[in-house]
């Protein structure tokens, strides 16, 4: 499963498809997640981060990598059922690169197809199958060099936390990016104190996934 969401993780800051997560409604049972990340280094121009649940896009966002310099924290609103939170950051920047590139073209080339021939009706039907040139055609890959602007990582890394939110709790998942290929993701269930305050405690383990 690790394996697995490292590898969702890559794609989804790449820019590949990664389904949705649907969260529930105010009106429907939920519990509320807090992501909370800190960067004590930072990389390049820009700053992309990711959420999954359990493999689906729960929260995605684009930044300036200046921004990484001081914590940033969003909330979203989570099934309370047992999960796979997996959080992954990337900071990259833009260069003009000659790169080769696929294209394809149209190419013709020439086949016999065959076709129904027969003469005749009713009884004095002849039966025959005859052939007749045809020109058909197909899709060519071809290479070519081109200049384009491509996206070049710096540093990203990912972590992940199993646990099972409960209806009507709030959580904390705090994401702390030390270095490229060095984070952790905690996770605490935030809970009130009579004066207002909170205390962090363990959030509750779940399962492993089937």
């Amino acid at each position: 499963m690790a394996a697995k969401a490292a590898l969702l993780t890559l794609a989804g800051l790449l820019g590949a498809c990664v389904p949705e997560y649907h969260p529930p409604t105010l009106a429907e049972p939920h519990a509320v997640i807090k992501i909370r990340r800190t960067y004590d280094t930072s990389a390049g121009t820009n700053l992309r981060e990711l959420l999954l649940v359990d493999d689906h896009r729960a929260f995605a966002a684009e930044a300036s990598a200046r921004l990484a310099s001081a914590p940033r924290i969003d909330a979203s609103l989570v099934h309370p059922m047992p999960a796979t939170f997996t959080m992954a950051s990337s900071f990259f920047h833009h260069e003009t690169r000659t790169v080769q590139e696929t294209y394809y073209v149209q190419e013709s080339y020439y086949t016999t197809e065959s076709y129904d021939c027969s003469s005749g009706y009713g009884s004095n039907a002849v039966h025959r199958t005859c052939t007749r040139p045809s020109t058909q055609y197909r899709s060519v890959p071809r290479t070519r060099w081109v200049t384009k602007s491509v996206e070049v990582v710096d540093a990203q890394c990912q972590a992940l936390n199993r646990f099972a939110p409960a209806t009507n709790r709030v959580y904390l998942l705090q994401y702390s990016f030390q270095e490229g290929g060095a984070c952790a993701l905690s996770c605490f269930e935030q809970v009130a104190n009579n004066d207002g305050s909170f205390q962090n405690l363990p959030c509750p383990p779940a399962p492993p996934p089937k």
